[in-house]
């Protein structure tokens, strides 16, 4: 007659308990879950712990692991995800095959697997938070750089507007166009990218400098029908960028990904610090980006706030290329909207609120407080 298998004699097997559990090694990779915990716990409720984290370990670790993922020429964070599901498929129908066969041991083997799961996990989560999460809580750009925000009328939107659309219009007429009229990059994009993010460390000692180039990805396609224009993919510490879209999105949103890998979290910081990073280079193609990007959400906030304002900023500011790629970037988006799209906005807001941004996907917007106070404290002195 058999013996009884005892459920937790099993487990405190599998875990090393019955013997020395300094020694067994899924044991210490379980440890990591409660540490996870811990450290974001620190995070969130210690204040200066996540800068102090983020200046004394993030910058180098960062620096370090964005140098070894650039050295190869493709996105090495999109392969490992291609990899990882494919593990996970594996996994499950070796466990699956595995538990049938062993008749007499299947809940010792369903055991095993799910703390070998719960391994996996555990690692996962505390790569995310150390690498990416903890920056949620660290100091944003206006507190480190002491640039002030005020509530604002509707004429200093305006005139903020205006200042934008004379930036793209200028900077438009110099760019690179199709037989459509529609906007092409010209020059190594990535590369320029990297130069003019790293330029930012002159103003701001706090924007470290030395990373290198963002890199497109393969599945651009796919992050289009996802309404993702750009990922950072903090297991490796690349700056992902959907290169499918509208090429005048591209210089900005590259920039904005490269802020991320910076420790810039935030969302509104990483847009703004991309806008800065833009309208100060040297090249059209990252001017008119940065412009437009911020344009377009000043403007909607020029919309909601004074509509007569609005249709006059758009009839004299608003030059024939500028319009023709604002179309195209509609006409672009449009072919997405599909409950795929609406699914992945959902959780990206999700998400966001479950990392310290209470404004979720709206956080994009509030960008343009900080482009209303840059443009009075250092466009109109």
């Amino acid at each position: 007659m058999k013996k009884s298998t005892n459920l937790f004699a099993v487990l405190f097997d599998k875990l090393g308990l019955q013997k020395n559990p300094l020694r067994y090694w899924r044991f210490w990779l379980l440890l990591l879950f409660p540490l996870t915990l811990l450290l974001r716990a620190c995070a969130e409720h210690i204040p200066s712990f996540a800068d102090l984290y983020c200046d004394r370990i993030y910058r180098y670790v960062s620096r370090f692991g964005h140098r070894v993922s650039g050295l190869f020429p493709f996105s090495v964070g999109e392969w490992l995800l291609y990899v990882g599901m494919a593990a996970i498929i594996v996994f499950i129908v070796a466990v699956i095959v595995v538990t049938v066969k062993r008749k007499g041991k299947r809940l010792r083997t369903l055991l095993s697997s799910i703390v070998s799961l719960a391994c996996a996990v555990s690692v996962t989560l505390f790569l995310f938070y150390t690498n990416c999460g903890l920056n949620y809580y660290r100091s944003d750009f206006q507190t480190l750089s002491g640039l002030s925000t005020k509530p604002t009328s509707a004429d200093t939107l305006y005139d903020t507007c205006v200042w934008l659309a004379q930036n793209a219009a200028h900077s438009g007429q110099n760019v690179s166009r199709d037989d459509k009229g529609e906007m092409k990059l010209s020059g190594d994009t990535s590369h320029l990218a990297a130069q003019y993010v790293n330029h930012l460390h002159q103003k701001y000692d706090f924007i470290y400098d030395g990373y290198g180039s963002p890199k497109g990805v393969l599945a651009s396609r796919g992050m289009s029908f996802c309404c993702i224009t750009g990922v950072y993919f903090p297991f490796t510490f690349e700056a992902n960028v959907n290169t499918d879209i509208p090429a005048y999105s591209i210089p900005e949103t590259m920039c904005h990904e490269l802020c991320h890998v910076r420790g810039f979290m935030h969302e509104e910081d990483a847009n703004f610090l991309a806008f800065l990073a833009c309208i100060h280079s040297d090249n059209d193609d990252f001017v008119y980006s940065g412009s437009m990007l911020a344009l377009a959400y000043a403007s909607n906030a020029l919309y909601s706030a004074d509509k007569d304002k609005y249709y006059r900023l758009v009839s004299e500011y608003y030059t024939d290329e500028m319009m023709t790629d604002i179309h195209r970037h509609t006409e672009y988006w449009q072919q997405f909207e599909t409950p795929v799209a609406e699914t992945a906005s959902q959780l990206n807001d999700i998400y966001l609120r479950s990392n310290a941004q209470d404004n979720g996907i709206k956080s994009y917007g509030k960008m343009t407080d900080l482009v209303i106070a840059y443009y009075d404290s250092e466009i109109l002195p």
